[in-house]
C-alpha cells in the first residue's frame, strides 16, 4: 500500500479551528499525522487519538442526522412512521453504543472506531452533572426529530433516490471534496437533490443558529457549482433549525459564490503563514511553538487537545 501523504486541505471546520486557535490547527492536522501507527511517537498517538474525540452535542447532532435520514428513507417507500419509531429505530441505538464505549474506554485500543466523549475524558471541564447529559441529549434529538417530521419531511418525502447527489461520508473513507485552485476543499451537505433546474441542498441543525453557518451553506453553493456544474441563480440552500423548527432557505447568487472563494483564499494564505516557505504544495508546518495557543481558557477547556497544551498554560 502507497504511503499516504498529508496534502494541504481546507473546510469551514479547519477555518474554525484555526481561527480559535492556531495550536489546535496544529495538532489536529500535523501533529496527528501517522498516529495510527503501533510504532508512531507517543505525541503523534495522542492527537491522532485525541482528534477523534467527540463531544455530547455532537453525537446529539449525528443521532439527528441518522434518524432523520432513516425518516425520510421510509416516507419515501410510502411507510408512515413517527418521532418514536425514528428515535427508537435509528437514534437510540447509535446513541447508545457511542455513549457506552466512551464509557467503557474502548477508544482506548481502537480510537478511529469506538467513541471517547470529552464528557467522559475531561470531566472536570463541564457544569452539567453526567447523570443529567443522556436525558438532555433525548429530549433534545426528540425535539428535533419532532419538528422534522411535521414541517421538512412533508416537503422531501417525494424526492426520489436518483434526484439526489450522491455525497461521499467519512465513515466511507475520504469525505465529499471538490478541487478550489490547488487546494482540496472538503464540504460535506447532509442532503442535497435537484428538482427541475434547481440543486436544492440541506443541512440539519440539531443546535442554535450561528453566523459561520451561512460561511458553510455558501462553501456548499460552491460544491455545487463547482461539482455539478449548477449556475449559483439555481442553487437553493435550506439551514433546517430543527431544534426550534426553522428553516432558511436562500437562492444563491454569482456574489456568494464570489464570497466563498474570498474565504477560501483568506483563509488558506493565513494557515500557509505557519508552514515551511508558506508552501502549501509541501505542507510542512513551523516548530509546534510558532503555532500560537488560544488566550481564552474556557476554548483550551473545551478543546479536544487540552492535556496536550497543559502544562504549558500551567507555566504560562
Amino acid at each position: 500500500m502507497a504511503e499516504l501523504i498529508n496534502t494541504f486541505s481546507w473546510s469551514i471546520s479547519a477555518r474554525d479551528d484555526f481561527e480559535t486557535c492556531p495550536r489546535r490547527r496544529y495538532w489536529a492536522k500535523y501533529a496527528m499525522w501517522g498516529g495510527w501507527k503501533a510504532n508512531a511517537p507517543e505525541v503523534a498517538r495522542a492527537a491522532y487519538r485525541l482528534s477523534k474525540m467527540e463531544n455530547r452535542f455532537t453525537l446529539q447532532g449525528n443521532a439527528v442526522e441518522r434518524a432523520v435520514m432513516w425518516a425520510l428513507r421510509q416516507a419515501q417507500a410510502g411507510q408512515s412512521i413517527t418521532t418514536e419509531q425514528a428515535y427508537e429505530t435509528a437514534a437510540k441505538p447509535f446513541l447508545n453504543q457511542r455513549w457506552q464505549d466512551s464509557k467503557k474506554k474502548l477508544w482506548r485500543s481502537d480510537p478511529k472506531r469506538h467513541c471517547c466523549l470529552h464528557e467522559h475524558y475531561y470531566p472536570a471541564h463541564h457544569h452539567t452533572p453526567e447523570a443529567e447529559m443522556p436525558a438532555r441529549m433525548i429530549a433534545q434529538i426528540k425535539l428535533c426529530l419532532t419538528n422534522f417530521m411535521a414541517q421538512v419531511l412533508p416537503g422531501l418525502s417525494k424526492i426520489r433516490p436518483e434526484a439526489e447527489a450522491p455525497i461521499a461520508r467519512a465513515e466511507g473513507g475520504d469525505p465529499e471534496s471538490f478541487p478550489f485552485e490547488t487546494i482540496k476543499v472538503y464540504a460535506i451537505p447532509d442532503y442535497a437533490y435537484r428538482q427541475e433546474s434547481f440543486m436544492h441542498i440541506h443541512d440539519w441543525k440539531a443546535g442554535g443558529a450561528k453566523p459561520a453557518h451561512r460561511d458553510q451553506m455558501s462553501i456548499y453553493g460552491l460544491w455545487a457549482n463547482t461539482k455539478h456544474a449548477i449556475a449559483p441563480e439555481h442553487i437553493q440552500v435550506h439551514l433546517e433549525y430543527l431544534a426550534p423548527g426553522a428553516t432558511e432557505s436562500t437562492i444563491l447568487t454569482g456574489n456568494d459564490l464570489a464570497r466563498a472563494r474570498e474565504i477560501i483564499r483568506a483563509s488558506a494564505g493565513a494557515m500557509a503563514e505557519y508552514l515551511v516557505g508558506g508552501d502549501i504544495q509541501q505542507n510542512q508546518p513551523l516548530p509546534k511553538e510558532d503555532w500560537e495557543l488560544s488566550a481564552d481558557m474556557d476554548t483550551c477547556r473545551r478543546c479536544n487537545f487540552h492535556e496536550l497544551c497543559q502544562s504549558e498554560l500551567e507555566s504560562a
